[in-house]
């Protein structure tokens, strides 16, 4: 059996939660690029990238907060990479079942999980860039349980397929 979509019949609710999903990722992306052009420049100024980049500060010459800074930006990239692309595909895959299902109490739910995930992503950078750990446990926290929000919704939705 294959599942048509009939875009003309599509509800406005359903097409605001694929338009939330496809600017929420953008911005997802956006940040994405962001963090890892500073992770570029925080190697650069520990002195840490390939010696073809004669450009960068020696190693010998970063100061501590240098090295401090460049940890902090790898840690960012690296918490980016282990929540990011997952949920990115569950908002994906559970905005496919929504729209397929025609489920609008469950695209009113994508928009309100997914908005707050990409939210939590943008505090955790800040967050950790200035040191606040309390506050980071906290927003990576909500941004988990939107992650798993957003998994359970487009299960759910997927059985009025």
């Amino acid at each position: 059996k294959i599942m048509r979509i009939h875009w003309n019949n599509m509800s406005s609710i359903i097409t605001q939660a694929l338009q939330a999903t496809a600017v929420l990722s953008a911005a997802l992306w956006f940040k994405v690029f962001a963090t890892n052009i500073g992770l570029g420049g925080a190697k650069n100024n520990a002195g840490t990238r390939p010696a073809e980049d004669t450009y960068q500060k020696n190693a010998a010459e970063a100061t501590e907060e240098d090295k401090t800074n460049l940890d902090r930006a790898q840690r960012i990239v690296n918490n980016d990479l282990e929540n990011i692309p997952y949920t990115m595909v569950l908002a994906w895959g559970s905005m496919y079942c929504i729209t397929v299902a025609g489920a609008e109490s469950h695209a009113f739910a994508q928009i309100v999980l997914y908005t707050i995930f990409v939210a939590s992503r943008f505090a955790h950078s800040i967050v950790y860039i200035k040191g606040l750990s309390t506050a980071r446990s906290i927003v990576w926290l909500f941004g988990a349980m939107c992650s798993f929000g957003i998994a359970i919704n487009g299960a759910v939705a997927s059985f009025k397929i």
